[in-house]
């Protein structure tokens, strides 16, 4: 599938730090157990690679060359900042109309400025798509993130840089006047080539351009990150078995889906399988532990029809 569903994995984190278990409920549907479930896995068993690591993420102080960077992107001195300490700064300007926040124990940077704009003033020269997407690729290696360790567009070895534009329309004497305000790039991180699906936990950003091509938002969060210790992925047959065991979760379906009951469902057909990474979500909750699971793509037959989910489940045994 194009884009993983986005699931809030529980984390019950023993002393050592790890995780017990993978409890996928916030997001998405849990699948109940049920033994004769028949789960048919559509392609090679080498899907996935023997191993796979846990990485325990860690704050991520900025240095104060990039800090400088920061500020001049942003268009801060030193006389606007207004809080600094060993875990961060803060730069606001003295009409609050913006603001940089930096937190290296959450490895953030966010900058905001407010845009107050009307029919008698419309905003001019938003990049297009492609200007908005090379400027990015240009910040980014500033803020020591390589491109390389960008997540990639599906079926492509390039980065995966999306972008889309955000618009206001105005009435003014009975006509619509439309004006794009600024246009966002997002973009998210990879772990040794797999998919960091995160919401403010380290892994993700998006960069927004405005007025004259200036920058008008950047939320970013890139944590360091180490490696633990290596696992070793479970088997097709295993995975089958924690679908029948009640461990894995059914995404979100189209709006005009009939829905899947599970306790009629026929057959599952397993015909895509990545593994990605999570480590919470920021505005809920989230863990220092970055996590494996897997991340499968099926068509389910409910014996009305078929139904093609998204379907995620463990990927390692602990």
């Amino acid at each position: 599938m194009k884009q993983a569903i986005l699931f809030v994995l529980v984390f019950m984190v023993c002393t050592a730090g790890f995780t017990e278990n993978l409890r996928f409920k916030q997001f998405g549907t849990p699948i109940p157990a049920r033994a004769d479930l028949d789960v048919r896995w559509n392609l090679p068993a080498s899907a996935f690679p023997p191993k796979i690591w846990i990485y325990h993420l860690l704050p991520r102080k900025l240095s104060p060359k990039t800090i400088s960077y920061l500020m001049t992107l942003c268009s801060f001195t030193e006389k606007d900042r207004t809080e600094w300490s060993t875990n961060g700064m803060v730069f606001k300007t003295t009409d609050n109309s913006r603001h940089l926040r930096l937190s290296f124990l959450e490895g953030t940077v966010d900058y905001e400025a407010t845009m107050d704009y009307s029919h008698a003033y419309l905003v001019k020269d938003v990049p297009n798509e492609k200007q908005a997407v090379n400027l990015t690729k240009k910040i980014l290696p500033e803020l020591c993130i390589s491109l390389s360790d960008l997540d990639k567009k599906e079926n492509a070895n390039k980065p995966g840089i999306s972008s889309g534009v955000s618009q206001v329309t105005y009435f003014v004497n009975h006509q619509a006047i439309t004006n794009t305000f600024s246009r966002g790039v997002s973009f998210r991180r990879a772990v040794d080539g797999f998919s960091f699906i995160s919401v403010g936990t380290g892994g993700d950003g998006d960069i927004r351009f405005g007025d004259h091509g200036k920058i008008a938002k950047i939320d970013l969060s890139w944590r360091n990150m180490e490696r633990t210790k290596s696992y070793p992925t479970l088997s097709p047959e295993m995975m089958i078995k924690s679908l029948r065991d009640g461990k894995a979760v059914q995404g979100y379906l189209s709006m005009n889906s009939r829905g899947i009951d599970w306790r009629t469902a026929k057959i599952v057909t397993v015909n895509q399988a990545r593994p990605c990474y999570y480590a919470g979500d920021s505005l809920r909750q989230h863990s220092d532990w970055l996590e494996p699971f897997a991340c499968l793509d099926t068509v389910v037959d409910t014996g009305h029809g078929n139904i093609r989910v998204e379907i995620d489940c463990p990927i390692i045994d602990e």
